[in-house]
């Protein structure tokens, strides 16, 4: 009869779908593969960065220390003073430079001394001519910059020469009470100074400051001068920057502030998928794909099952005709027979019109909100079976609130469910009554009555409250309107019910509240400032106990007054103590429920309007709560110097705070805000103060080594040791070391 062609295309657009979508996910599947192995190679580059840096800035330190200590020594002054060559003072000199030969050695640099541009040179490799020894040392191509630098003004200053496999740093000290300049000859070979085991073979890595001074690149000399200059850094801060296909990570050397360590990478050869992730995403693209169309050939046949269904049903009930050879598809078929179909949609159409109830709680929440004019509510009430309401009746609100502030029950998520219970028992006590329920918020309905009779309708009301009580376990409030003729006032009604629903007191027995249950005078009988509360509650918050107990007294006795006070300002100077008492524990982070029930029977006697009673009442609960106060603060500070102790007793175990939290049962966040309000310090502040006092006193000790005092003091990885100390100390252990030892 026809070919199923949207069978075809309902199976063609699922595949697309499924294809694009299995498109995306291998996207940013290897797209977070790729991110994280560079994230994963830039932290190994950095990582190795600052191992080598820091095995470099340690060589170089203890150069710059030895040349310090040499600087100080009789021998240099002796030879100062010497203007004529003396055999005696330059032998000395001479045991002097090689009495740490063997160490210096080791380490992989020499000494040399002299006294200025073209002088002899004394070294640890012997007496030399000054041309002599630049050639022996390979500073003959430097010469003129080596000039510049002792003929410049400056005084104790530092200087680096690339000298083809040396690395040679001159240290200008200079003698005030010689008035003279000595320069002292560091000489590094560069093979000992720099390793040649790079995490990527093709990287190079160097020492630079404006040109490159040393480096592993037996060619690509040209790639390391391209990250040339090299940018300013903070202290121990690495910097990476791409150029062409290479990363550069540069940092700057601690011991020599002019110089940089340099460490660069291929980005294509260094980043890449391993052969496992691939082989991983092909088999879950293949899985994906597989799944894909497997939910494509089931997915289309669901969706073409309705249009199957419907042509099966059409043609069941239909007579063989000749126009069947015409019809080229599905949807052709179906078009041909649509008269069915608009029969079903006007079927429906008024389905959906007979949603009365609906409709009619739509309609009277527009009146309440006046967007309807006379005219069209009266063309509309016939038409929605209003017409019992036409000339009004009596308007209830129904609160699910509680009727006291503190006795709220009922959560947002089953308040629908209530009051649809509520509802339902309204209708199966009185089933004649007619009404029509309508929501205003979350917990609040309303209930429009027809009946006039308010006395009729309050004795309903006041049935059902102990009824819903009994079988929801709920608080329920009522407030009742005065009976009104018309639908048009609907409006006005509503308003003042839902005030006089707002005005409801705490304490008060009545739950169903008429106009006559509210006070007419509106006019406060006492005072009681914001201002007096807010001192009120700084007495409390600083603790001055006495002050706050004093402030209390005059408030209670300057406004409890029997000659001046009716009934409702009575309840209003009640709320507002009472708002006060809730604000002050919310201060300090106490629950008012707990407290209501601790003194349930003091609260009792708030129901009462005899002013004697509530004045002693109040006194008596102010000073309940000030004694707990003073007991959590008492908690408070014995918590603290527990806390305190067992820090100072495990802090070498490497402690963090979740232990000593969860060591007193306490949450982190409270246990680091005891500390920081006790000690004006952080937790990890704290604890790195005291291991830097404890291993200050064991490097004076002289008995162990810096990695031994690091794990001793709870550090497991010496560079962490060395970076907390430098951080408190500003030098690192060895430098404080070689200065205790020095003095």
């Amino acid at each position: 009869m026809f070919r199923k062609t949207i069978f075809k295309k309902i199976f063609l657009s699922f595949s697309v779908v499924i294809i694009i979508y299995t498109s995306i996910i291998l996207f940013v599947t290897i797209s977070q593969e790729y991110s994280q192995n560079r994230l994963e190679l830039d932290k190994l580059n950095e990582m190795f960065l600052e191992r080598e840096s820091n095995i470099i800035d340690y060589r170089l330190d203890v150069s710059l220390n030895v040349v310090k200590l040499l600087s100080q020594q009789d021998v240099i002054v002796e030879f100062l003073e010497k203007n004529q060559f003396d055999y005696n003072t330059y032998s000395k000199l001479f045991n002097e430079l090689t009495g740490n030969h063997f160490s210096n050695d080791q380490l992989g640099f020499n000494l040399a001394v002299l006294k200025d541009f073209g002088t002899d040179v004394t070294s640890s490799d012997g007496y030399f001519l000054f041309k002599d020894y630049m050639k022996f040392i390979h500073m003959d191509k430097n010469l003129e910059k080596l000039k510049g630098f002792m003929g410049s003004e400056g005084n104790n200053d530092l200087q680096c020469y690339d000298a083809n496999d040396k690395l040679i740093i001159v240290h200008k000290i200079y003698y005030h009470q010689e008035k003279q300049n000595l320069y002292f000859f560091i000489v590094w070979e560069k093979k000992d100074l720099l390793m040649t085991n790079l995490p990527d073979e093709n990287g190079i890595f160097g020492i630079v400051n404006e040109s490159t001074l040393a480096s592993t690149a037996n060619r690509g000399e040209n790639i390391l001068s391209s990250f040339l200059p090299v940018e300013n850094t903070h202290e121990n801060q690495i910097v990476s920057r791409s150029l062409n296909d290479y990363d550069g990570y540069q940092k700057g050397s601690n011991a020599i502030p002019t110089i940089n360590y340099l460490y660069i990478t291929n980005v294509h050869k260094g980043i890449g998928l391993p052969i496992h992730t691939i082989k991983s995403i092909a088999i879950i693209l293949f899985v994906l794909l597989l799944l894909g169309f497997i939910l494509t050939t089931i997915l289309s046949r669901k969706s073409y099952s309705p249009i199957e269904e419907i042509i099966k049903n059409i043609k069941s009930g239909e007579k063989k005709n000749n126009t069947e050879e015409y019809i080229k598809n599905e949807l052709d078929y179906i078009i041909s027979n649509i008269h069915d179909i608009n029969k079903i949609n006007k079927n429906l159409v008024q389905l959906q019109e007979s949603s009365l109830s609906d409709l009619q709680e739509n309609f009277l929440k527009n009146i309440i909100y006046e967007n309807y004019d006379k005219q069209f509510i009266e063309k509309r009430l016939n038409l929605l079976q209003l017409d019992p309401f036409r000339d009004g009746g009596i308007l209830a609100i129904v609160s699910m609130e509680g009727i006291s502030e503190w006795e709220s029950t009922l959560s947002e998520g089953n308040i629908l469910t209530l009051r649809k219970k509520v509802l339902a028992l309204f209708n199966d006590k009185d089933p004649n009554q007619k009404f029509i329920s309508f929501p205003i918020d979350y917990q609040h309905f309303c209930l429009f009555f027809a009946e006039k009779n308010q006395h009729l309708i309050l004795e309903m009301l006041n049935r059902m409250i102990h009824r819903i009580e009994q079988e929801l376990g709920i608080e329920i409030t009522f407030t009742l309107s005065q009976a009104f003729s018309s639908l048009i006032d609907l409006p006005e009604i509503f308003k003042s019910s839902f005030q006089l629903m707002e005005q409801k007191y705490s304490f008060i027995d009545t739950k169903c509240l008429c106009t006559s249950n509210v006070p007419l005078t509106p006019e406060k009988e006492y005072f009681y400032s914001v201002e007096t509360e807010s001192i009120l509650i700084n007495f409390m918050q600083k603790r001055d106990l006495k002050q706050a107990e004093k402030l209390i007294k005059e408030i209670v006795e300057s406004n409890f007054r029997e000659e001046s006070m009716d009934i409702f300002s009575i309840y209003d100077f009640r709320n507002a103590l009472i708002n006060t008492l809730k604000r002050i524990l919310n201060k300090f982070n106490l629950p008012f429920g707990d407290f209501l029930k601790e003194n349930k029977a003091l609260f009792f006697h708030l129901n009462s309007t005899d002013i004697e009673i509530l004045k002693s009442t109040f006194i008596d609960i102010f000073n309940e709560l000030m004694l707990l106060l003073g007991e959590k603060h008492s908690l408070k500070l014995s918590t603290v110097e527990s806390v305190i102790s067992y820090i100072q007793d495990n802090y070498t175990n490497d402690l963090s705070l979740g232990e000593v939290a969860d060591h007193f049962q306490l949450s982190e966040s409270y246990v680091s805000k005891l500390i920081k309000d006790h000690l004006k310090s952080s937790f990890k502040n704290y604890v790195n103060q005291l291991k830097v006092e404890k291993s200050k006193d064991l490097l004076k000790s002289g008995k162990y080594m810096v990695s031994e005092v690091g794990e001793m003091v709870g550090c497991k990885n010496v560079n962490t040791f060395i970076r907390i100390f430098k951080q408190y100390e500003g030098i690192t252990p060895g430098k404080y070391v070689i200065n205790k030892m020095a003095k």
